[in-house]
């Protein structure tokens, strides 16, 4: 039997007509092509930045992070330059104390050869230590890096802060963010400060017996005559007071106050010597050597004014090399703590900087896990999405030609 249909119970069927003005095939096939092409633009980006999260509107929350870290980088980058600065400034001034003591090592030989040259030899050798002493002087004043000199805090046209403080690392806590620096101290290494200046072996210095005997009454004095070469004689007279509100007992008097011990009454003479261009050094027998730097100690007296123990006849004039040899050696001594400063400031540096470069890349990688793309599974996405591309553009080429069919209906 036929098959009929049964119009009256079956359901209504929607039939498709054909119309040139609304073509749903075409308009599904472009929605699905410009899909394709915007994941398409994604991807190509990717792909041409190396970035899954090249903005903002890729990932807010992720870019916000990744441009917070790369603030934190940017700073971590100045501050390398900044240790790798500060470490050539102290490896310079390194450098030159570590020559300055190979010099006072030179010094100290010249002065022991004077100890066993006969007094006419002693010219000659005088004029190798004053070359030697230059030469310290030279290499203090040279020894800066960017104009600051951390041997020579007094040398002309550098810094004379105290200390370099070298900005070292950013510390955060919480949302605050502090600057740290890493402070190194000068050493002024200069041969005035060292002691070694005045020394003259070829020329007397006056030998204070100064012992454990000594005491000093307020208005004893002693005084000193020093002769430059070929210049006028110049006397210093250094007065013991009880404070320095004492009244001296003549003009341009040096006032010397003193100490409730001994040692604390040569302690504050040493210190007038010195701001008078006088030195004053022990001995190995413990006397008090004391030297000038404008010449030849020529005279050395004191009066006694109140029959002060050890002093009327303790003074007299020496050969100037034991003396000098003290100097040299404290000089010495005094040197080697500069280097031991300065070597522990470098090495710190040193071990900052790695930290720093470490830290950097560490956060150079953290930002990259956040924000770069992986390109192997973005090329693999980007052939996919551009095979979808050639499909969408022949679906849609397909769906176009429909609406055509209808003209075989008027043939």
């Amino acid at each position: 039997m036929p098959f009929q249909k049964d119009w009256a119970t079956s359901t209504p069927e929607i039939l498709m007509s054909f119309s040139v003005n609304t073509n749903s095939n075409a308009l599904a096939a472009l929605e699905t092509l410009n899909l394709t092409q915007q994941s398409l633009t994604k991807a190509q980006g990717r792909v041409s930045s190396g970035l899954k999260v090249a903005g903002a509107a890729d990932d807010a929350s992720t870019f916000a992070i990744a441009q917070g870290q790369r603030g934190d980088i940017a700073g971590f980058q100045q501050i390398s330059g900044s240790l790798a600065i500060g470490s050539a400034t102290v490896n310079v001034a390194l450098q030159g104390a570590q020559s300055i003591s190979d010099t006072l090592n030179s010094l100290k030989a010249k002065v022991v050869q004077g100890l066993s040259s006969s007094p006419g030899s002693l010219a000659s050798i005088q004029n190798d230590i004053k070359s030697l002493i230059s030469q310290i002087d030279s290499t203090a004043s040279a020894a800066q890096f960017n104009g600051v000199n951390l041997i020579n805090d007094a040398a002309a046209g550098t810094t004379t802060a105290a200390n370099d403080a070298v900005l070292s690392s950013l510390n955060r806590t919480g949302s605050s963010l502090t600057a740290a620096s890493i402070t190194v101290s000068s050493q002024n290494l200069t041969s005035s400060n060292l002691g070694v200046s005045g020394i003259n072996i070829a020329n007397p210095a006056a030998t204070l017996a100064l012992g454990a005997s000594y005491s000093a009454a307020t208005g004893d004095t002693i005084s000193f005559v020093s002769t430059p070469t070929g210049g006028a004689a110049t006397t210093t007279t250094f007065e013991f007071v009880t404070d320095l509100t004492t009244s001296l007992t003549a003009a341009g008097n040096v006032a010397v106050v003193i100490g409730s011990t001994n040692g604390g009454t040569v302690a504050n003479l040493t210190t007038a010597l010195s701001k008078n261009s006088y030195s004053g050094a022990y001995d190995t027998t413990g006397n008090l050597i004391v030297t000038s730097g404008n010449g030849a100690v020529t005279t050395a007296t004191s009066s006694n004014a109140a029959a002060s123990t050890g002093i009327t006849t303790s003074i007299g004039l020496t050969a100037n090399t034991s003396g000098a040899l003290n100097l040299v050696e404290t000089a010495i001594k005094s040197v080697q703590t500069a280097l031991s400063s300065l070597g522990t400031a470098s090495n710190q540096l040193a071990a900052q900087t790695n930290f720093v470069k470490t830290l950097t890349d560490t956060l150079t990688n953290g930002v990259g896990q956040l924000v770069d793309a992986d390109l192997a599974a973005e090329s693999a996405n980007l052939q996919a999405l551009q095979t979808k591309q050639s499909l969408g553009i022949q679906a849609l080429s397909i769906a176009n030609q429909g609406p055509g069919a209808v003209l075989t209906l008027f043939r």
